[in-house]
């Protein structure tokens, strides 16, 4: 593998957690470009064993790069992403510019590899958001072996879903709290620390928030239009990473226990865990590559409903893990 690869927002957690994971392709770069969004800045990023010197993106010629991956603001990719393109780059954005933009292709390796080609005939390609991920990723076993009817998902966010500003407002406020002052949670609509919020973005037309609405949209692209639907409430915890959801699935077919047992521990990015002990994100999923699957139960008398809990790293199996499998993907087609 021999990708020429920049990155730009390699200074963010997202970017961070990614060239980490790159430096354990070995094979994978053929050379590496940071970029920086300031001109004057002289910095060097390791990858590896190896060291390269930052550019400042507006003097980058995106020509020299196979694949830029974008970790940075919406601002920043609107502003770029034409000009990578143009230049016969192809863009990975994850700024979530395109969030529910049902034009521009969005690739979860582990599912949908087969659409890489025309992803990269278009030069644009988006990951999913870690939520749309864990929830992708957990239900794609009960889709392929059972069909999925409904789905109904809660999902507990860490803080790390808005990225760097998420976990130093939750520290900040903390602090504040504990040393007796008020609640200093910047931009965040209320108290962030010994709190939870009951939606995260703002409620659109119809009740669901901005990223309800592009979740939903993302699994159903991802997998399929359930024929019942999918309901899902995003909540934010006070909890720095690492992602929970429980979900309540509607099968179309039968499906006793253990063939959903079964069906879990068949797939190859699912870890299915037993209930001897409990399974927390702050002790079990942080550095874990693989989705756990816990509380694995069926309710009813149908034989069509399963309940259980699902949890991922968002910050490093969600959005640089995802982006890491994209950039492999496309190696094996353009090398």
């Amino acid at each position: 593998m021999s990708l020429k690869l920049a990155v730009y927002g390699y200074e963010t957690d997202a970017g961070k957690q990614f060239i980490d994971l790159l430096g354990n392709e070995v094979l994978l770069c053929e050379d590496f470009f940071p970029l920086s969004p300031w001109k004057d800045e002289f910095d060097a990023v390791e990858v590896g064993d190896s060291s390269y010197k930052n550019t400042f993106v507006d003097d980058f010629d995106f020509s020299k790069a196979d694949v830029v991956f974008f970790f940075t603001t919406e601002d920043e990719s609107a502003r770029l992403t034409d000009k990578a393109r143009n230049a016969g780059c192809i863009v990975v954005d994850a700024s979530r510019l395109h969030a529910g933009d049902q034009k521009v292709a969005l690739i979860a390796p582990e599912i949908n590899p087969f659409d890489i080609d025309k992803a990269i005939e278009s030069r644009l390609i988006m990951p999913p958001d870690a939520v749309s991920l864990l929830l992708a990723l957990s239900l794609s076993p009960l889709q392929d072996d059972f069909g999925i009817a409904r789905v109904t998902a809660t999902v507990l966010a860490s803080v790390s879903e808005h990225g760097r500003v998420g976990t130093e407002a939750l520290l900040r406020d903390t602090r504040m709290l504990l040393n007796g002052k008020g609640s200093d949670h910047g931009d965040f609509a209320a108290q962030l620390a010994f709190n939870v919020h009951p939606q995260i973005g703002k409620i659109e037309e119809g009740g669901l928030t901005s990223l309800e609405d592009s979740v939903e949209k993302e699994v159903m692209s991802l997998l399929c239009k359930f024929p019942r639907g999918m309901d899902t409430v995003c909540m934010l915890v006070p909890s720095f990473f690492g992602h929970t959801a429980s979900i309540s699935v509607e099968l179309e077919n039968k499906a006793t226990l253990e063939e959903a047992r079964d069906s879990f521990e068949d797939c190859e990015w699912i870890t299915l865990k037993n209930d001897e002990n409990i399974v927390t994100p702050a002790e079990d999923v942080i550095d874990e590559q693989n989705i756990l699957v816990s509380r694995l139960r069926q309710r009813g008398i149908s034989g069509k409903t399963l309940s259980f809990v699902a949890m991922i790293d968002n910050a490093r199996r969600g959005e640089a893990g995802c982006c890491l499998e994209i950039a492999k993907l496309i190696d094996k087609k353009i090398k």
